[in-house]
């Protein structure tokens, strides 16, 4: 039965390709975060579902392939489909780059640094913390608290598309169960800021840090700019951070070290219901 449904919705896309192609340009990956969806594993299609017609319009082919998605999504056919019925069907991804390092250029020219002797004296860095943190909330890996923690990994599209999904489910959070989330950002260029999108009824807890590599620091802030948290607020404010949805929020680098453009952290978060 699985077969009999991925060889009909496999038709109806190469069908409705004609359609679909004026949205893509040939050649070239699409400016904006894709989605791929296709029935999960262990999926059993309802009884009697056939292939469409063949001389079925590419316009009408489309509709009918979205229509079709929708209802085999909506398990329970509310009319609505879930955050947990949605992820199942998520098959890959594509995430084009930031863009947020300066183009080539736009660097300031040689001879616009610092005189020699305008240096810093030796001494006047922020007083580390117990926690592992800088006074002006640089995290360094392998110093107080975070002594312990893994190794972050290195950022690429790769280890971004493994982050799509839950790492776990049903993990407590307070009152609740939810999906354990991971986010990964870099010192480096087009990958200093990774996104948490939230539906209406879901939020964002039991903050912590999973990994870290070199030195890093960062900031959470709203879709319309609004600072929620940044690490020198300390480490208590971020385990007891909570977002709220419907919204998108971004976790940013703020400021990396010119000593670790290597430096890297990986969140980790619980996606649960509202209360």
């Amino acid at each position: 039965m699985i077969r009999k449904l991925t060889m009909t919705l496999a038709l109806l896309a190469v069908l409705a390709a004609p359609v679909l192609a004026d949205h893509h340009m040939k050649g070239e990956p699409p400016m904006h975060p894709e989605i791929i969806l296709g029935p999960p594993e262990g999926f059993e299609p309802p009884e009697g579902d056939e292939p469409p017609p063949m001389d079925m319009a590419p316009e009408e082919m489309e509709a009918m392939m979205v229509g079709r998605f929708f209802e085999l999504m909506d398990e329970n056919g509310d009319g609505v489909i879930g955050f947990d019925e949605f992820m199942p069907w998520v098959r890959g991804s594509h995430m084009p780059p930031m863009g947020d390092g300066p183009a080539m250029g736009d660097g300031p020219p040689m001879g616009d640094g610092p005189a020699m002797g305008d240096e810093p004296p030796m001494g006047d860095e922020p007083p580390m913390g117990d926690d592992g943190t800088t006074g002006d909330g640089m995290l360094m890996a392998g110093e107080g608290d975070l002594a312990g923690l893994p190794l972050a990994p290195e950022c690429s599209n790769a280890m971004r598309d493994s982050e799509l999904g839950p790492q776990a489910v049903n993990v407590p959070c307070g009152d609740h169960e939810g999906n354990l989330i991971f986010r990964t950002i870099c010192n480096m260029p087009g990958f200093q800021s990774q996104a948490i999108s939230l539906p209406g009824g879901r939020s964002a807890g039991c903050f912590d840090l999973e990994a870290l590599r070199g030195d890093i620091a960062f900031e959470i802030v709203s879709e319309d700019g609004m600072h929620i948290f940044d690490t020198s607020m300390g480490k208590e404010a971020f385990m007891d951070l909570r977002l709220e949805g419907p919204g998108t929020f971004q976790i940013r680098s703020t400021d990396g070290s010119p000593g670790s453009p290597d430096g890297g952290v990986t969140i980790k978060f619980t996606d649960i219901p509202m209360d």
